[in-house]
């Protein structure tokens, strides 16, 4: 069996970032490039996941939705939306990543942690805490606003660090 290539779920991410790093983001034709190009490889990393059936990273999904709806906005000239954007900065990220959660959380057996285990009952708990580290990152993102390292880098260590510690207890198939 063919194992999915899930480097690719961060590729979206990495291709917004780059454009960001690279072009002024004070003229906002790099803002809309960055999602229309990091949208795209959003699009097509969660249709190649639905292709290979593979489990997505929750908060990678957030995010990538995230990118998604930015890059929708553009396109649809829905400036309110890019402009609520740029107001949360890092945060309205953080908020896809928490509605992902809260959403797997109820629908999804493999929950937000986004591990398919017998035991349902740890699943749901380890899930509902990586939901709670979610919405701590958040507001932690939320309050340092205008501090790349408060507000982009701590937040997302803490998540991805405790979605790391969280799934390691359970067997991921």
């Amino acid at each position: 069996m063919r194992r999915p290539l899930k480097f690719l779920e961060a590729l979206p991410l990495s291709i917004f970032l780059l454009f960001l790093r690279f072009f002024d983001t004070a003229i906002a034709q790099s803002w809309k490039a960055a999602f229309i190009g990091g949208s795209l490889a959003a699009v097509i990393t969660i249709l190649y996941g639905f292709h290979e059936k593979m489990i997505f990273n929750r908060v990678l999904l957030g995010i990538n939705l995230y990118l998604i709806s930015g890059g929708i906005a553009v396109i649809t000239h829905q400036w309110w939306l890019n402009t609520l954007y740029h107001d949360l900065q890092a945060s309205g990220i953080l908020v896809w990543v928490f509605f992902v959660g809260l959403v797997s959380l109820g629908l999804s057996p493999r929950g937000f942690i986004g591990v398919d285990d017998p035991d349902r009952k740890k699943v749901k708990q380890l899930s509902l805490y990586l939901l709670l580290v979610s919405a701590v990152a958040l507001l932690i993102s939320f309050g340092f606003r205008g501090n790349r390292v408060l507000s982009e880098v701590i937040p997302f260590v803490i998540l991805f660090i405790a979605g790391s510690r969280l799934r390691s207890g359970l067997t991921v198939k």
